[in-house]
């Protein structure tokens, strides 16, 4: 979820949660204060009503539908104002209504008057849907400036953030720049920035060492690497027993084999490390049949049946380079691991490659294969990274590969879309 819209969901959230507390608040005061103000006015009635019958007015040409006026007892006290809620028959609405009942008592020189005086109650459902309504329209409108502030709001006060992804999208070990910033009026972007900056230089300093470190082993061990090799080559055209010259063997397929280690080690480094220059769209059939030319020898020493479906033109965006080392190990791999007499077929187009071959059937998950140094137990031959430097290639370059078996055949596809 995108930073913007999650402070947009909180932002409603609290405001609803705001709103719904605000609006029980405003009921409650809106009912109590319209009793308020509705008892305060039936008692400036009462009053007025009052000082009419002292001046001489009689009650019985007062009394009407809202008014009452009684006369009680001289000698009871006077009775203070009391209100009460009453249903009383309500003229203009011809019908019975909900209404405040507004008693209070007074005195003339010789007799002694209850004055009643009754108004319609506003019911809470009125409230309710004032309530509800005032609270709605607030809310809409907040909505809308909220709406206002995502779409430009938003854009002034992000832009930092949003510049500073940008470049550290564009950061390239390749370049050997640390990361710079501009300085922001917000603290904040400021302090990551400057975090930001502090730790690309320290990765570029890191990086420059392992860099030199693995440059410096792989050079180290090439060089006695040849000497070895050189020396045991001399050595096998020198008169010696059979012992002695597997012995020989050995150790040529053990030089061998580092050598192997040593460079695909330092393709995994630099493929990790993103070494090679921006993907290029090309054509991968003509370096897919330029590589399995290049092991038409190892094909026929193993007796194998090639079958090949390839598109003439199947571009992907890919290094060159890259691209052969990706279609080496696929084809190497489906040689190397395959049985004699068996078969290879090959299939090629924009969309992906598909190499199915026969073989012993692995006793693990097939998937695994993909890891560092995970090979089939019988095959001491294999160094266990040439799947691993595919699946590292396909993680660099968005491809999707899979290892499966289908009717007793290895079959390796990777997606390129």
């Amino acid at each position: 979820m995108r930073l913007l819209n999650l402070l947009t969901a909180w932002y409603i959230l609290i405001t609803m949660v705001g709103l719904l507390i605000g609006g029980f608040l405003i009921y409650k005061k809106l009912d109590s204060e319209i009793d308020f103000e509705l008892g305060r006015e039936l008692d400036r009635q009462i009053e007025a009503y009052a000082q009419r019958v002292k001046a001489g007015v009689s009650p019985d040409r007062l009394n009407y539908d809202k008014l009452e006026i009684k006369e009680i007892p001289f000698n009871l006290p006077i009775e203070e104002l009391s209100l009460r809620d009453t249903v009383a028959y309500h003229d203009p609405m011809n019908r019975h209504e909900k209404q405040l009942k507004a008693s209070k008592s007074f005195k003339t020189e010789d007799k002694h008057y209850r004055i009643s005086y009754y108004n319609v109650v506003i019911e809470s459902e009125d409230i309710t849907e004032t309530v509800v309504i005032t609270m709605a329209s607030v809310f809409l409108i907040q909505l809308v400036i909220l709406g206002f502030f995502v779409r430009i709001g938003s854009k002034r006060i992000l832009r930092p953030f949003h510049q500073t992804l940008s470049k550290i999208r564009g950061f390239n070990f390749q370049q050997n720049k640390p990361l710079e910033f501009d300085q922001y009026a917000i603290s904040e972007f400021n302090k990551l920035n400057s975090f930001l900056a502090r730790m690309s230089q320290k990765l570029l300093n890191d990086y420059q060492q392992i860099k030199e470190f693995s440059e410096n082993l792989s050079h180290e061990i090439q060089t006695p690497s040849a000497i070895i090799r050189g020396k045991l080559e001399h050595m096998m055209n020198e008169d010696i027993s059979e012992n002695q010259a597997a012995m020989i063997q050995s150790i040529y397929q053990s030089n061998e084999k580092i050598n192997k280690i040593v460079r695909s080690l330092s393709m995994l480094a630099k493929l990790e490390n993103e070494e090679f220059e921006a993907p290029e769209t090309i054509n991968l059939s003509p370096i897919l049949l330029r590589v399995i030319e290049s092991m038409e020898e190892l094909i026929e020493m193993k007796d194998l049946n090639l079958k090949t479906q390839i598109k003439e033109e199947a571009f992907v965006k890919i290094h060159p380079f890259v691209a052969e080392v990706l279609l080496q190990n696929l084809v190497n791999n489906a040689i190397k691991h395959n049985q004699p007499g068996g078969k290879i077929q090959v299939e090629l187009n924009d969309y992906s490659i598909r190499i199915e071959n026969t073989g012993k059937l692995p006793e693990m998950d097939p998937e695994i294969f993909f890891e560092r140094f995970k090979r089939a137990e019988n095959r001491s031959d294999s160094i266990g990274l040439g799947l691993a430097i595919v699946k590292q290639i396909c993680k660099t370059y968005g491809f999707r590969p899979t290892y499966r078996i289908e009717n007793n055949l290895h079959v390796i596809s990777i997606l390129f879309k």
